[in-house]
C-alpha cells in the first residue's frame, strides 16, 4: 500500500476510528486500526467486537491495500505531524510515514488476525445531528451503570414515521425525549423499538454532529426486541454498535396521571444553588428540597456535620412539602434541561417527583423531555 493525503485529513479520519479501539484489548489485533487503500479513498477502522468506527477521505492511491497498526500510536503520531502531505508506504511487516523531514515506522499486526467489520444495516431514516447528541446526552444520564442487568445500561429507541423517542431508567430515575424523525420510506408505517448501549450511543452522537444529519440504519422490528447491531453515518463518519437483546421495563404508568403541587424555578439559579449545597452532602446522604409560597430551599446536612441552606425563587402552587432528594440525580436532571425555567411536579414526599422544560415562567411545559426521580426516604 502507498498513499498520499493531507496531514489534517489523515489525523481526522485516525482519531474517528481510533476512539473505538479499546485500552485493554482481548487480542492484539483489536488494539490496531485497519487502514484500507482502494478507489483514491483511504477508509480507517476500528472495531472492538462491539462497536465499529469508519471513517473514508480521499487520498491519492499509488498502490492499494490494507495495513493494521497500532491505533493508539497512529493518533498520535497524525497528531504530531507537521501541517504537510503525509505519504504512507506499507507492506507486512511496517507502515513507514513521511511528512517533510518526519519519519516514522509503526510495526504491522497480522492482517488476517484483524476481524471482519460489520456491514451497516438497512437505512430507515435521519435526524438533525445536533438535535440527535443534544437528546442522547440529556437521557443517557438517567440509564443504569450496573453491568450485571445489562437491560438498564441502555437507551431505548422508539421509532416511528415523524418521532424518534429515546427512553433510559436506573430503577432511580428515568428520563424521556422525543425528538423529529424524517423516515427513509414515509410511505411504509413504521413502528420500531431497540435498545441500544448507553456509553456507546453517547460516544457516538457526541462525535457525529459535525454533519447536519445523522442517518440511523437498522434491521427494522415490529413490536419486539432485536437483537443486532445499529448504524449511524453522518458525512465521511460511519459507526456502528450492537444492540442489548431483552425486553425493556414498563416505563409508560411511572409517570404519575396527575400532581399534587407544582414550582416553577429559573434553572440556572436553581442548579448553581444545588451545586453550592451539595458541596456538604456527606456518602448517601439527601439533599432537603422544601417548597413554599414563593420559594424552594435546598439544605443538606445536620448540627454535628457541616451543612448548608440556600433560598431560590419559586412561583408555588400547592401544599407546603419537603422532598429529600439524592444531590447527583437533582444535579444531573437540571443540567440536562435545555430551557431558562423548569417546572417541578410532585404527589408526595414517597412517590416520583418530575422536571420539565419550561421557556417561559408562565407558558406551556416542553413534553419532549422529562426526567423523573425517586425522592430518598428519610426518618
Amino acid at each position: 500500500m502507498k498513499i498520499r493525503l493531507d496531514r489534517s485529513a489523515l489525523a481526522e479520519a485516525v482519531a474517528w476510528a481510533a476512539h473505538v479501539v479499546p485500552s485493554r484489548p482481548t487480542m492484539p489485533a483489536l488494539s490496531g486500526l485497519l487502514l484500507t487503500a482502494t478507489n483514491n479513498v483511504l477508509t480507517a477502522s476500528g472495531f472492538d467486537y462491539e462497536t465499529s468506527a469508519k471513517f473514508e477521505v480521499e487520498a491519492e492511491v499509488l498502490e492499494p491495500g490494507s495495513v493494521v497498526v497500532s491505533g493508539r500510536l497512529l493518533s498520535e503520531v497524525s497528531k504530531s505531524l507537521p501541517n504537510l502531505p503525509v505519504e504512507i508506504s506499507a507492506d507486512d511487516a511496517e507502515a513507514v510515514l513521511l511528512c517533510g523531514a518526519s519519519q516514522f515506522g509503526l510495526p504491522a499486526l497480522p492482517l488476517d488476525d484483524y476481524p471482519k467489520l460489520p456491514e451497516m444495516p438497512k437505512t430507515q431514516g435521519s435526524v438533525d445531528g445536533a438535535l440527535f447528541a443534544e437528546a442522547v446526552g440529556q437521557v443517557a444520564v438517567a440509564a443504569g451503570r450496573d453491568e450485571t442487568l445489562p437491560i438498564l445500561t441502555g437507551i431505548r429507541l422508539e421509532i416511528t414515521n415523524s418521532t424518534l423517542r429515546m427512553v433510559s431508567t436506573d430503577r432511580y430515575r428515568l428520563a424521556v425525549r422525543d425528538i423529529p424523525w424524517r423516515s427513509a420510506d414515509p410511505d411504509t408505517e413504521l413502528n420500531t423499538h431497540v435498545l441500544v448501549p448507553a456509553k456507546a450511543l453517547h460516544d457516538i452522537a457526541r462525535s457525529l454532529t459535525k454533519g447536519d444529519q445523522v442517518t440511523i440504519a437498522l434491521t427494522a422490528t415490529e413490536n419486539e426486541s432485536s437483537a443486532g447491531i445499529i448504524g449511524f453515518e453522518a458525512g465521511p463518519r460511519q459507526a456502528t454498535t450492537r444492540l442489548i437483546d431483552g425486553s425493556f421495563v414498563k416505563y409508560h404508568t411511572i409517570f404519575p396521571s396527575e400532581y399534587t403541587g407544582s414550582a416553577v424555578i429559573e434553572r440556572a439559579p436553581l442548579l448553581e444553588a444545588a451545586k453550592r449545597v451539595s458541596l456538604v452532602v456527606e456518602r448517601q446522604a439527601p439533599m432537603r428540597m422544601t417548597l413554599s409560597e414563593g420559594r424552594i430551599v435546598l439544605d443538606a446536612g445536620n448540627a454535628v456535620e457541616a451543612r448548608g441552606k440556600e433560598a431560590v425563587t419559586a412561583v408555588f402552587d400547592g401544599e407546603e412539602i419537603c422532598l429529600a432528594a439524592n444531590p447527583g440525580f437533582l444535579l444531573e436532571g437540571l443540567a440536562a434541561i435545555n430551557a431558562p425555567f423548569v417546572e417541578f411536579s410532585y404527589t408526595t414526599v414517597s412517590k416520583p417527583a418530575v422536571f420539565t422544560a419550561l421557556q417561559e415562567p408562565e407558558g406551556e411545559h416542553d413534553p419532549s423531555y422529562r426526567y423523573l426521580f425517586m425522592p430518598l426516604r428519610t426518618n
